[in-house]
């Protein structure tokens, strides 16, 4: 069928635009008009290309397929992975059908040349870019869908997995108007995406003229005189900002494998402290040139007229603290500012670059953990950019404390970074025989409750080979009661898929009060084992003190939230339950 079509069927506007948006697939109003966003969702697109300043009526707009999908459900045009007779397209099993439609839209894309192209949401990223990657979802049916478009929104890339010239078109992703009616927070970003981005793409904007310097590794040399050069600088009383970024290893002992440093937004050094040999790391540096560096490094972060910034620094700090034996003057955080200009929006460093940094895109999946995989220089230049980012980010936020008059109160957030930072360090006493009387007791009550489900659902009910009992198992669980026993289980607000959590417990307990026993008894065992695990066996410190990580920009109410700190110790102490809960 869709061999015969014109290139331009099913698209709307003027074949020689400048900007060509793409969609994923038809809704029922579009099927209807044949026509690309005619519905709700492509009402409510418009309204943003509007606000945002673009003209609807000098855009085209078409879709990766022009068809409509069993319940508005784009994976029906993919196999699933197991039945899948080819290798994946860009991780994904794509039909005959979509195949040919992805080759349509290249060809229209071809006979337009556009300056710009907007991909709307994940399929027309994963059509259009290679920046997607695949998952399974449980409503898919096996069939694995695009994700990544959280990420990538406002990212000035190119369609780099199209065919010839085609690839060097300027694209901007954005999320879908569908997606943002059920999530309206997203809204604003994306209007703000639209109205920054588009403007540059047509004036061809798309790039900084100068790329940024980064030695990232640096020679010995380079490394020395430039930390001596800012420390003479610091000296000599001139006063700087000086943004610091670490990478660490994620596997035990938790590692520092590099520190970044940058004094401006062209410009990082990024000192590797560890290199992969085989299946080990060692020192990358000579003992003697580790020492050197690093006691410069220790110099300059510790000086007063250094200006330390960072993001969510009270993580870094804890590396540099314990292992360089490192304070370092801490004087600005992007994270703790833009939470305190904006709370409750997203605060990840990728999120507060696509909205403060002139020339954005997504970097983040580049070399975020590092675990001797992948390439040590990649590894670093990651952490440069993370660098320079950042420092551009603290330009933009610091000049919104001004101008939104809040300078006066910003020193005291700073404060409170401060204070965290020591009630970390200190740490919190615990009671060792209180804590070890309590865990004998929460495995008793856990093993009478596991003999009890035995009793009355045997494991052989349930059709896992993996020897794990099913009241263990969130998965196991749910396909027990959906699949064994017939219930209508809810589904989860955000993934729409059945679950047996916590919420949909209650509800069934309510809906079926003849089984409210055994609904009671799964939520009394998830409950011991989240006491157990969470909070009675929560590590501790080599002293036996308890330490955690505090966040001060953790909740949108200003209300401090803490974790496990860097190493994998401590706890969540915002929520310990009284141990009288019925």
């Amino acid at each position: 069928m869709t061999a015969n079509r014109d290139a331009f069927f099913g698209t709307s506007g003027p074949r020689n635009a400048d900007i060509v948006l793409v969609g994923e697939c038809w809704g029922f109003t579009e099927a209807a008009q044949q026509k690309p966003f005619v519905g709700a969702s492509g009402q409510e697109l418009r309204r943003m290309l509007n606000e945002a300043g673009v003209l609807p009526g000098a855009c085209l707009f078409t879709n990766v397929i022009a068809d409509h999908p069993p319940n508005n459900e784009a994976w029906h045009y993919f196999h699933p992975a197991k039945e899948a007779l080819e290798p994946a397209t860009r991780h994904l099993h794509p039909t005959d059908f979509t195949k040919h439609e992805v080759a349509r839209l290249y060809r229209q894309l071809e006979a337009v040349k556009p300056k710009l192209i907007i991909a709307v949401g994940n399929y027309a990223l994963w059509a259009l870019t290679n920046c997607t990657e695949g998952r399974t979802s449980a409503e898919s049916e096996g069939r694995r869908v695009p994700s990544g478009i959280e990420s990538w929104r406002g990212s000035m890339w190119y369609a780099d997995a199209a065919p010839g010239a085609l690839a060097q078109t300027k694209l901007l992703p954005i999320i879908h108007p569908a997606a943002i009616m059920r999530e309206w927070y997203k809204r604003p970003v994306t209007v703000h995406d639209l109205r920054e981005r588009v403007p540059m793409a047509l004036r061809d904007d798309w790039r900084p003229r100068l790329e940024p310097v980064f030695h990232a590794p640096p020679t010995f040399d380079q490394a020395h005189d430039k930390l001596a050069t800012w420390l003479w600088e610091a000296v000599q009383g001139k006063r700087f900002r000086l943004v610091n970024d670490i990478e660490n290893t994620m596997s035990e002992p938790r590692l520092l494998t590099c520190i970044g440093l940058a004094d401006s937004a062209n410009y990082a050094l990024v000192i590797p402290l560890v290199k992969p040999i085989g299946k080990e790391l060692i020192s990358y540096w000579p003992a003697s040139e580790e020492l050197g560096l690093l006691t410069l490094v220790r110099q300059v972060l510790m000086h007063p007229n250094v200006q330390v910034e960072g993001q969510n620094y009270l993580h870094d700090m804890q590396f540099l603290q314990q292992q360089l034996a490192c304070r370092p003057c801490m004087d600005f955080d992007t994270m703790l500012a833009h939470h305190y200009l904006f709370p409750g929006t997203p605060k990840a460093l990728d999120y507060l670059s696509s909205l403060y940094c002139k020339y954005h895109w997504y970097w983040k999946e580049d070399s975020k953990e590092w675990d001797l995989k992948g390439d040590l220089e990649s590894h670093l230049r990651y952490n440069a950019m993370d660098c320079i980012r950042q420092f551009e980010v603290g330009t933009t936020l610091r000049g919104l404390i001004k101008t939104m008059n809040l300078e006066a109160n910003w020193p005291e957030e700073m404060q409170k970074n401060w204070l965290a930072l020591d009630m970390m360090n200190r740490g919190i006493r615990i009671d060792q025989n209180h804590r070890t009387a309590l865990a004998a007791d929460l495995s008793v009550a856990s093993e009478e409750l596991a003999r009890w489900f035995h009793s009355i659902i045997p494991q052989h009910l349930s059709e896992s080979t993996s020897g794990t009992p099913w009241f263990t198992s969130a998965i196991q669980t749910r396909n027990l009661f959906a699949e064994e026993f017939g219930f209508n289980l809810p589904r989860n607000r955000k993934t729409g898929a059945p679950t047996m959590g916590k919420e949909a417990i209650r509800t069934l307990s309510d809906r079926h009060p003849e089984f409210i026993r055994l609904f009671s008894a799964l939520g009394d065992f998830r409950s011991l084992s989240v006491f157990h695990k969470t909070f009675v066996r929560a590590p501790l410190d080599p002293d036996g003190r308890m330490r955690c990580m505090f966040n001060v920009a953790g909740t949108e109410t200003f209300r401090w939230s803490s974790s496990e700190n860097a190493f994998g110790r401590g706890t969540n102490l915002q929520n310990i339950p009284k141990g009288n809960e019925d």
